[in-house]
């Protein structure tokens, strides 16, 4: 029995089998790719990998008594915000609103009772429970002191952000009744951002 051999040459194009020359066609060859660049025949040949579905962050579940923490003391951050504005620019706007925040926590004051759930607000105004609320306020307290107009930019900040959390926590509620104070809180809200964007 002869032997045969095969010899395939990259580079040429050329396959030799059984002492035959026979050109071949290399497919769509990388010119860029310098030789070097290749994996020599004594390199292991690393096992192809299990594609795998991309991770996704998990996201908290849903809880309608956390919502309501927080959603009591970002009204109050509003309130408490204001109220601290308009005694530095004396604007009726801060003044007013402020007073429309203190009518949405009234709101939410009896869920907190229908729930169980002791009502988190400090007495004192600029003080929250939630860390992050602490913080913003701070944040929103010193942007808002430079000037008037930096001062109506913080309440288009927060009008925004009362209403992007609390369409995100409609979307997530089952309970009609905090549904429904949600529902007002956001319509609120909306009246809130148009004024200061009018003000802006």
């Amino acid at each position: 029995m002869t032997n045969r051999t095969a010899i395939i040459s990259v580079a040429a194009g050329v396959l030799v089998v059984g002492g035959a020359l026979t050109a071949v066609a290399l497919m769509n060859p990388p010119a860029s790719t310098p030789v070097e660049s290749l994996p020599s025949a004594s390199a292991p040949v690393a096992e192809p990998s299990t594609p795998t579905a991309p991770s996704t962050p998990t996201a908290e579940p849903y809880d309608t008594a956390a919502s309501l923490l927080f959603i009591i003391e970002e009204e109050k951050l509003a309130h408490d915000v204001y109220v601290t504005l308009e005694s530095t620019w004396g604007a009726n706007i801060f003044a007013n609103i402020s007073d429309s925040e203190t009518t949405h926590q009234g709101l939410l004051v009896p869920l907190l009772d229908a729930h169980g759930i002791a009502d988190p607000r400090s007495s004192e105004v600029g003080v929250f429970v939630d860390p992050d609320l602490q913080s913003l306020y701070n944040d929103l307290i010193a942007r808002g002191t430079t000037s008037l107009a930096e001062a109506m930019q913080v309440g288009i900040l927060i009008e925004e952000k009362d209403i992007a959390d609390l369409t995100v926590a409609m979307a997530a509620e089952d309970e009609a009744d905090v549904i429904s104070v949600y529902d007002r809180l956001l319509s609120g809200s909306e009246n809130h951002l148009a004024s200061f964007q009018r003000q802006a």
